[in-house]
């Protein structure tokens, strides 16, 4: 099937299941998996979603952000995270990636262990190829109209997890600058931001920040904070009954002629015209 989620390009596939009563019972089993071609305008944000997620990255980038924590992930690094936790996830330009959702018997207090085990739900090792090509095969399966039972399925996960749970030849302990950065704009992009503030924070000069930041993300410093506030302002007025007034203060704007101009510049309409879509299209 395809994926009806803005961003995702139209040769990607997925496949969502139903587990039957004795799997949802006794096992772990599988509810989504897929592999997605993104552009930058796929994203998701939920507080909270029933299923474990592992995702694969085989290019570009994709920010992270889990439990409070932003992260920046990119080629053959993979996620980890209980979705029963607020996350949130945004695809660069070029972003592949493969993924499954799982959940069943002991599958959050497992994956739980594991994200702890590592310090991080971003996994680098020389697992991680493995991973990738058992979400990989499994996708290929299914996109060839094959058919499991419950017991293949349950050994597809628990291949997975023993594959994260190996021993890490090196775990993530310390945050990168970029890192570091991004993290620092998630949580301030309501406020004027500078580049010398980002630059001071990572212990780099502007014209370094300028360029890796670039390279790492796709945007200029100040484009990510646009894009932050628009990601946000599209949120709040898909989900919430605010004015648009109130909207574009909340995301940082203290002119709303100016907010309504840069919105429409990004998204080609007008914070009320967005709404009216959203609400026809829900």
């Amino acid at each position: 099937m395809k994926s009806v989620d803005p961003g995702i390009l139209s040769h990607s596939e997925c496949f969502t299941f139903q587990p039957s009563e004795l799997a949802a019972k006794t096992m772990k089993y599988l509810t989504w998996c897929g592999h997605y071609f993104c552009t930058n305008s796929y994203f998701m944000e939920r507080e909270t979603y029933p299923y474990v997620l592992v995702i694969f990255v085989r290019e570009g980038n994709m920010d992270v952000r889990y439990c409070g924590k932003n992260y920046l992930i990119g080629k053959g690094d993979v996620l980890l995270i209980d979705c029963l936790n607020p996350h949130y996830y945004r695809a660069h330009d070029g972003l592949e990636f493969l993924y499954v959702h799982f959940d069943g018997i002991c599958s959050h207090e497992v994956t739980e262990m594991i994200i702890q085990n590592n310090n991080s739900p971003v996994f680098r090792r020389s697992h991680n190829l493995k991973v990738g090509q058992e979400i990989f095969e499994c996708v290929k399966f299914f996109s060839k109209g094959g058919t499991t039972n419950i017991f293949q399925d349950a050994f597809h996960i628990e291949r997975l997890l023993y594959l994260l749970s190996c021993e890490a030849e090196e775990k993530i302990t310390e945050t990168s600058p970029m890192e570091k950065i991004i993290t620092h704009i998630h949580e301030n992009f309501t406020r004027t931001i500078t580049v010398e503030e980002l630059a001071s924070l990572a212990n780099v000069s502007t014209s370094y920040l300028a360029h890796t930041f670039k390279k790492q993300t796709g945007y200029a410093p100040v484009e990510y904070v646009i894009k932050m506030r628009m990601e946000r302002a599209m949120m709040l007025l898909t989900h919430s009954d605010k004015t648009v007034a109130e909207i574009s203060e909340e995301v940082g704007y203290d002119s709303l002629p100016a907010f309504i101009k840069i919105f429409k510049r990004k998204t080609n309409y007008s914070p009320t015209a967005y709404r009216k879509l959203q609400k026809s299209n829900p």
